[in-house]
């Protein structure tokens, strides 16, 4: 009598094993279809408010910068075609000068002032997952990390909307 129950007992648990099994990948398998996200990082960037504010702020000043080069390559010019080679000598050594003074404010701004923006995006981005309960958030750049998606995973335009209405003190 006790072989007959050894097999109802291997079925037994086996059908049981299986059943939870099944029920724990289910779980698994929903709690992640609803837990991962990605955001767009250049739409996220370049819709962002601050990193606006700070283009504005910084483009002025790189335009007027431009400008003065500008000028000075005209009086540079003049100069070169009146054949007056000491003034010539004198604006050229200024223009190279201004000239460095250019690349210096634009990776000023490509650098630094992109770091800024992303320190705020990246803060706005994890108080944002936090609330929400997501697991994880993943950032693309347009150019190969995400392949492919499911249609409504892509939150850029929530977390763009959040970032913004913090930014402004919303």
């Amino acid at each position: 009598m006790k072989k007959q129950h050894v097999p109802i007992l291997i079925i037994g648990n086996i059908v049981l094993v299986g059943i939870i099994s099944f029920l724990f990948s289910f779980y698994f398998v929903e709690n992640n279809k609803t837990s991962i996200f990605y955001v767009d990082n250049v739409k996220l960037f370049n819709g962002f408010n601050m990193s606006k504010d700070l283009g504005k702020v910084n483009n002025k000043k790189i335009d007027q910068q431009r400008k003065k080069m500008d000028s000075l390559y005209t009086v540079y010019s003049i100069f070169s075609e009146q054949k007056n080679e000491e003034k010539a000598k004198e604006t050229e050594i200024i223009l190279k000068k201004e000239d460095l003074e250019l690349r210096r404010m634009n990776e000023y701004f490509s650098n630094e002032v992109s770091q800024q923006v992303w320190s705020r995006l990246n803060a706005y981005i994890e108080e944002y997952g936090k609330t929400n309960k997501y697991t994880i958030i993943l950032g693309t750049q347009g150019n190969g990390n995400i392949m492919f998606a499911q249609e409504g995973i892509d939150i850029t335009k929530k977390v763009l909307e959040y970032a913004n209405n913090k930014y402004e003190g919303n």
